[in-house]
């Protein structure tokens, strides 16, 4: 019985709730926490910083961080006890962390969303774009990272501002806040510009089809 059981802990396999389980599924404990990044932007800088560094440890995250020490090591705490950080050595004694990447993909009356470090990366700076906040306390998850995505096909030239508002149904002024905070926290544009607004008379006759193309996706 132990031999057979063995054999099955070692198999890769899929279940209703849980898929790519395998050898070790790894340690998630802290969903809560995937949670609080999305409401608490020290947290979600935090894990961030740590993401975008490759490595770091607690003192050099305790100089960057605008938090506590206490604060700060007590949020490694957290993250690791989530799995959304891990040790992966020390120097001269003091602990190094690296960020794991991860997507939470929640389902919600047939609407699917899924929240990625890239999410996180913008939402850790809502302090200082309040149109983050406004479109996440007055919208919610799904909007903004439908409008995150949005933002993204418009720096390509795919979508327009005004076809950004009608599909997110978030007003013109607050499109057009978001639109510029995401271009400049993701460093969108070819030149460093800002999004370029336009008047109705400036809108063609495929609005409505390339409207229909993102709709239907």
């Amino acid at each position: 019985m132990v031999s057979s059981f063995v054999t099955l802990y070692k198999m890769s396999y899929d279940t209703e709730h849980v898929r790519n389980a395998g050898d070790t599924p790894g340690t998630i404990t802290g969903i809560p926490t995937f949670a609080e990044l999305l409401e608490n932007p020290s947290l979600a800088d935090l894990y961030t910083s740590i993401r975008q560094a490759g490595t770091a440890t607690g003192p050099e995250l305790v100089e960057t961080m605008t938090v506590s020490k206490k604060t700060v090591y007590g949020y490694l705490h957290k993250l690791e006890q989530a799995g959304l950080i891990s040790k992966v050595g020390d120097e001269t004694g003091t602990a190094v962390y690296t960020a794991q990447e991860f997507e939470l993909t929640l389902t919600v009356r047939e609407t699917e969303v899924s929240i990625t470090p890239k999410i996180i990366e913008v939402i850790a700076q809502k302090n200082e774009y309040p149109a983050i906040e406004r479109v996440l306390e007055d919208h919610g998850i799904v909007t903004f990272a439908l409008a995150y995505d949005l933002v993204n096909a418009h720096s390509e030239g795919d979508v327009t501002i005004r076809q950004i508002a009608s599909l997110t149904d978030l007003s013109p002024g607050t499109t057009y806040d978001l639109v510029e905070a995401l271009y400049s926290i993701l460093n969108l544009g070819d030149d460093g510009s800002t999004p370029t607004t336009y008047t109705p008379d400036e809108f063609d006759a495929d609005e409505d089809d390339l409207l229909g193309e993102y709709v239907d996706k």
